[in-house]
């Protein structure tokens, strides 16, 4: 990718390569995407209609995530990750997760230690509209 300038000066034309322009445009958009510590108002991967605020508790053989919508939502996918390490949970159940209560899902996960940084990509619909929704949510392990 290249932009042509005119020099009005010297009469001529000067090609310019932007190729370090795209790198710290990725590094823009990346850094925009990430969001807060907690709920889905990342940048980008979000359609801002649902979000969710995580948090993480003991379970019998490991630690399990937990997630709080701001509305009432049904959850047809939760794609969680970190470190190289992926998991993905899907939900075919229908429920209704209501607003503002603390939700999770059975499964457990071992190995998750403090300052871990994990990633949440819901996917879902609205319980009022049936209105479709992504949103990514991230979480430091305290």
């Amino acid at each position: 990718m290249y932009i042509e300038i005119y020099n009005p000066k010297g009469q001529s034309k000067m090609k310019k390569t932007i190729l370090l322009f795209i790198p710290v445009f990725a590094l823009i958009i990346g850094i925009a995407s990430c969001g807060n510590n907690d709920t889905g108002t990342g940048l980008l991967g979000n359609n801002n209609l649902a979000s969710f605020t995580m948090g993480v508790q003991n379970s019998t053989n490991g630690v399990q995530f937990t997630w709080q919508p701001n509305v009432d939502v049904k959850v047809t996918k939760l794609v969680l990750s970190t470190n190289g390490f992926s998991d993905t949970i899907t939900d075919n159940s229908g429920a209704t997760y209501t607003a503002n209560q603390q939700w999770a899902y059975p499964n457990e996960y071992t190995g998750v230690t403090t300052g871990q940084q994990w990633s949440f990509s819901f996917t879902g619909t609205l319980a009022s509209n049936n209105q479709a929704f992504t949103s990514t949510a991230n979480l430091t392990i305290p």
